[in-house]
């Protein structure tokens, strides 16, 4: 196929021009390539952390001005038997003060189970001292955020007092520290669900009852089964984080923007070369013309030109972005934790369809851009290319 041969003399005349032309490629596809992984990395990690720091489904009292569920034994056992539902831990909350020596803190309550909240929350994965399950042993245990606890200055084994206007004053022995990289941290203390229930005269009602569901994406569906079926309210995951997702589908928008400017700066460096090649070959072309090569095939030899260009700054562009994600994933990108709701540090996620995607795009785009000079070749007067000098 002469056209390929005409192509590969014309890139290898201008060694520096097609230098130029496959490194603006090269460079594109790398950082393109980079990015995407940061981006699908700190997308999937953010989720996976939404998910995990959240209850899957929030079931809670239908009444108006109720704010208890009555009766939840009964719903409990209702929505476990749901198809897709793996656990569910009803949950009594309620606010008091925190008190050791001369220290005090505000506390948001959470009477569980312990075992059920485990299944539901995977809670022991996050404690950092004591043990969770033993909530479930002690009617006078407590569980406490690490930041709760060093601003009361206390520790393991320590006796706190829970103080109520209303419901008086309790002494509990802290038999676990809990940090999940979260606000909950300096505010959440866990007790037993029947001990915080006699503590607050609140026998027989618990204010939700959380779920846990074997995929979290069919959260929303499960929890309009919930709502249409029990007659309850129920708000899952996505509906609750529904701002994050819009967030992060906002910000893939731009990103792909800002992905497109980079690939038609690099594509306007192959054009920039061919249109080169066409105005020093102008001569050249006009003689195979006036040979008799038809302007079809005279177009095939730059859109050739391109495609040669592309591919080797494809390849060579998937090879630095891959050792730069590499590189990048070696390095760790600190995070402000209680911003990115508890993930600390930017992960990089090397997927195979990151490549694919930047590939096959900056391809298709640099072929777009070896049109023009294609069609401005094929387009010359043979008398008009042969006379220029």
């Amino acid at each position: 196929m002469y056209e390929l041969d005409i192509a590969i003399r014309h890139i290898i005349a201008r060694k520096r021009h097609t230098l130029f032309a496959v490194l603006s490629v090269a460079l594109a596809i790398g950082v393109i390539v980079v990015l995407m992984s940061m981006m699908s990395g700190f997308t999937e990690e953010l989720i996976k952390v939404t998910v995990e720091s959240s209850y899957h489904i929030v079931v809670t009292s239908h009444g108006q001005g109720d704010e208890y569920l009555h009766f939840f034994s009964y719903y409990s056992n209702l929505i476990e038997n749901y198809e897709g539902v793996e656990a569910v831990s009803p949950s009594l909350a309620g606010q008091a003060a925190i008190t050791f020596k001369n220290n005090a803190v505000g506390a948001s309550l959470q009477g569980v189970d312990a075992f059920s909240e485990e299944r539901t929350r995977h809670v022991s994965k996050n404690i950092i001292s004591g043990s969770f399950l033993d909530l479930d042993r002690s009617r006078h245990g407590i569980v406490i955020g690490d930041n709760m606890a060093e601003e009361l200055n206390a520790g393991l084994g320590d006796w706190v007092t829970i103080v109520d206007p209303i419901a008086g004053s309790s002494n509990f022995k802290i038999l676990g520290i809990i940090d999940t990289g979260t606000d909950a941290d300096e505010t959440t203390a866990y007790l037993r669900l029947d001990t915080l229930q006699d503590y607050l005269s609140k026998k027989g009602v618990v204010t939700c009852i959380n779920v846990r569901v074997i995929d979290p994406f069919e959260a929303d569906i499960i929890a309009s089964s919930i709502e249409k079926d029990a007659g309850l309210d129920a708000v899952s995951w996505i509906e609750s984080n529904k701002q994050i997702l819009e967030l992060l589908n906002t910000q893939r928008v731009i990103v792909w923007l800002y992905y497109t400017l980079i690939y038609f700066i690099a594509g306007f460096g192959i054009a920039n070369t061919l249109i080169t090649i066409v105005m020093e070959k102008k001569k050249e072309i006009g003689m195979l013309m006036a040979m008799g090569t038809p302007r079809k095939s005279i177009t095939m030899v730059f859109i050739s030109e391109a495609i040669i260009l592309g591919s080797v700054g494809v390849i060579l562009g998937c090879i630095i972005g891959y050792l730069a994600a590499i590189a990048v994933g070696y390095y760790r990108i600190e995070l402000p934790q209680e911003v990115y709701y508890g993930l600390t540090t930017l992960p990089v996620k090397i997927d195979p369809f990151n490549f694919v995607y930047a590939g096959v795009f900056s391809f298709v785009i640099n072929v777009i851009a070896g049109a023009y000079p294609a069609r401005k070749a094929a387009s010359l007067d043979p008398i008009e290319a042969i006379e220029s000098e």
